[in-house]
């Protein structure tokens, strides 16, 4: 995708939904957007900042969810200067790189506009067809359901967005890089072994082999 057709299908209706997509910016290295789901994949326990819940029969349930993602975005400190943060979006809609090709999604920047509606407008947001038939969207599935994953731009807290069959949650956590179980899949991740007669496969595993080494070696430093 060209960048002129990039910014017509994924920037402009993400802004009218009140997010503005920045060039460049993300900290390297980061926390690979492959592993940072598995935040949630735990007991709870300190590094929990929160978790808003709502039913999927509430009334008003989009702008309570706007609300519900905003004050926990903004109490556990995902937003930086002027509410940046960094947000997974489908890499193919933004580099025809042979490399990027293997990564499903890549971290953008991203400021938070002062009109917004992620979980209406934002959710809405179609970027074509799946080869199942229905719509391929950034950020959900729909308006009120939500599925996304944000990070802060120093990596400290994530804020997950999901979908569920009796309604929708937002859970944020702190170093998320330091969760067990993000721990466990870098760890497996950095030591995975690259077969080279499983390009077709392995070349996915090969990119989150060298971003986990890459945020491991940070780690040490």
């Amino acid at each position: 995708m060209g960048r002129q057709e990039m910014r017509r299908t994924v920037d402009a209706p993400l802004r009218r939904a009140g997010l503005e997509v920045l060039e460049g910016g993300v900290p390297q290295p980061v926390l690979p957007v492959s592993v940072v789901g598995f935040a949630l994949h735990r007991d709870p326990g300190p590094q929990d900042l929160g978790l808003v819940c709502f039913e999927s029969d509430e009334p008003d349930l989009v702008a309570r969810a706007n609300q519900g993602w905003y004050e926990l975005a903004l109490s556990c400190g995902l937003f930086g200067a002027d509410r940046e943060f960094l947000l997974a979006l489908p890499v193919h809609r933004f580099s025809a790189r042979a490399a990027s090709r293997h990564r499903r999604e890549q971290w953008r920047r991203v400021r938070l506009l002062e009109r917004w509606d992620l979980m209406g407008a934002g959710c809405s947001v179609t970027v074509g067809t799946h080869e199942l038939g229905h719509p391929q969207r950034l950020l959900g599935f729909g308006p009120g359901l939500p599925g996304f994953a944000m990070l802060s731009l120093d990596g400290s807290v994530t804020v997950l967005g999901t979908t569920e069959q009796s309604g929708i949650a937002f859970h944020a956590v702190s170093d998320p890089g330091k969760t067990e179980s993000v721990r466990g899949r870098l760890q497996a991740a950095a030591n995975r072994v690259w077969d080279p007669r499983e390009e077709w496969f392995m070349g996915a595993v090969r990119v989150e082999r060298e971003e986990a080494r890459a945020w491991l070696l940070r780690q040490q430093g």
